[in-house]
């Protein structure tokens, strides 16, 4: 199981913000102006998408249950004079009163998470009306790119991973979404590609749930070897462009007025490279 207090400092050095991104899911789900309504961040980590809702003027709830990157999110806060209440608590039982949020985001956490609790906690959270969003930003492993070729390494180190070769869409949320009383459910994909040193690439493992955050130290190592030998043979220049995929699912709590358009849920808004 992965344990990000083991990388909570090195977390935001390593991590890409997104913040663009995330300003983009904002505002494709009708999201972008929170007008002092309240939000609720899940695994919110250092806080990444609990800023980007408290700029867009949402009074922020951050719940993570890693002390340790409560630690650095609370202190990002300070720098940055963020008004958002960092507190520890899970994505199943968050300790906040029922229907107490407009908003629910999730952000690269959701697969952490006991997906069914999550959504029974979020609806019993949520305002008649309000809005659950989940966003990821995941990478794809096409074949000979430094991502196929990092997922290969650590299938090496770690058989028993499991969170290989994805699409980085997760449209099959949406049923199971639906199953717990939401509605007006809607998804958008976007592609897009970032650029990573060789070091800063190694250090983005480092931070994730199939590498640093779960392997033991000793493998941990292992495969930071196997990838610094591996890609600069790959790649000699250093420098690394791996292609992503922006995926985001909104929905609504029964009551309120749904968002418009609606769309099928096997569908997207729209996918296009920036």
């Amino acid at each position: 199981m992965a344990d990000f207090d083991r990388v909570a400092a090195l977390y935001d050095r390593y991590r890409p913000s997104f913040e663009a991104l995330r300003t983009d899911a904002l505002a494709r789900h009708a999201l972008g102006d929170g007008h002092g309504r309240t939000a609720v961040d899940l695994g919110t980590g250092t806080g990444a998408m609990a800023f980007v809702v408290a700029e867009h003027g949402y009074r922020v709830t951050g719940i993570d249950h890693a002390p340790l990157m409560m630690e650095q999110a609370r202190r990002s806060a300070a720098r940055r004079r963020a008004d958002i209440d960092f507190r520890l608590g899970s994505a199943t039982d968050t300790g906040l009163e029922p229907a107490s949020a407009d908003l629910v985001t999730a952000s690269q956490s959701w697969h952490l998470f006991d997906g069914q609790q999550a959504l029974t906690e979020c609806h019993r959270i949520l305002r008649p009306g309000g809005t659950l969003l989940l966003t990821t930003y995941d990478w794809l492993p096409q074949p000979g790119s430094t991502a196929h070729l990092t997922e290969e390494l650590i299938r090496e180190i770690d058989p028993g991973w499991r969170e290989h070769g994805g699409s980085g869409r997760h449209d099959h949320l949406a049923p199971v979404v639906a199953g717990h009383g939401f509605t007006s459910i809607r998804t958008h994909t976007r592609r897009f590609e970032q650029r990573y040193t060789l070091d800063d690439w190694i250090g983005r493992i480092r931070t994730s749930s199939s590498g640093g955050a779960a392997l033991p130290d000793t493998e941990r190592r292992a495969l930071e070897d196997r990838m610094r030998d591996t890609l600069s043979s790959a790649f000699p220049d250093g420098d690394l462009t791996v292609a992503h995929i922006a995926w985001s699912l909104s929905a609504r709590t029964t009551g309120g007025t749904p968002p418009q358009p609606q769309h099928a849920l096997s569908g997207t808004a729209g996918q296009h490279t920036p």
